[in-house]
């Protein structure tokens, strides 16, 4: 267990959060935090629910879910390998807004948020670096849901395909991070809908698609056609 903890270290310090932290304050920390491995479908950890880590996701993928008022569920966020999540909890008060659920064989490392705390507390500049990363965060989620609130399905589809590619100035490619269904409900769609809406671009020359993978000729001609709608 210790050896797979010193794997993931290079790859935990990729992270914003952790990129410029000292060796002397992360491995104290590496040291209290331990290695799980989920099954399909198996509950990390549940909303509402009291929170004493956060994670690092080595590999497999997770849905965090948020219950609906009126008691349906929506995918918020697919976390995929190399992402931190549930860090926010340190200042929502100690518990998990949302659900994450497995949706595939993975291993997660579990961070001890006291240790995390005390590390922050005792060190400002690791503390802004904190604070300016959710403040990104925030600004992510506030775009989120100016895309489900006013753009249209074809706008939401293409603005997530857009981010997924790794350039959009040349004919690119992307894998999607999980089933079509599964981004149906990241989208705020439903299955049926993303079908008819991934048909309708395909047939406009703008993509081509096999299962997951999805090729992008012009991403900027994409763009423009989703501007249309």
């Amino acid at each position: 267990m210790e050896n797979n903890k010193e794997v993931l270290l290079p790859r935990l310090r990729q992270t914003p959060l952790f990129a410029a932290w000292p060796e002397d304050v992360i491995a104290p920390l590496l040291a209290q935090s331990r290695p799980l491995t989920l099954e399909s479908g198996d509950i990390l950890f549940a909303e509402g629910s009291s929170a004493r880590s956060f994670y690092f996701l080595a590999s497999g993928r997770i849905d965090l879910i948020a219950a609906a008022a009126t008691g349906q569920e929506k995918i918020v966020e697919i976390i995929q390998p190399d992402d931190l999540f549930a860090e926010a909890v340190a200042f929502l008060g100690g518990r998990y807004p949302v659900t994450a659920q497995a949706d595939a064989a993975t291993t997660v490392l579990e961070i001890p948020l006291d240790l995390f705390v005390e590390s922050l507390e005792q060190r400002p500049l690791l503390m802004r670096q904190m604070l300016a990363r959710l403040s990104m965060r925030l600004h992510f989620l506030v775009k989120e849901l100016r895309h489900l609130s006013v753009e249209s399905a074809e706008q939401r589809l293409v603005s997530y395909l857009l981010e997924l590619c790794p350039m959009v100035n040349g004919p690119t490619a992307i894998e999607l991070p999980a089933k079509k269904a599964v981004v149906a409900a990241r989208l705020g769609l439903t299955p049926e809908t993303l079908s008819r809406v991934l048909t309708r671009i395909r047939k406009a020359g703008l993509i081509e698609v096999e299962r997951r993978i999805i090729a992008i000729p012009d991403p900027l001609a994409l763009r423009r056609w989703a501007e249309g709608h």
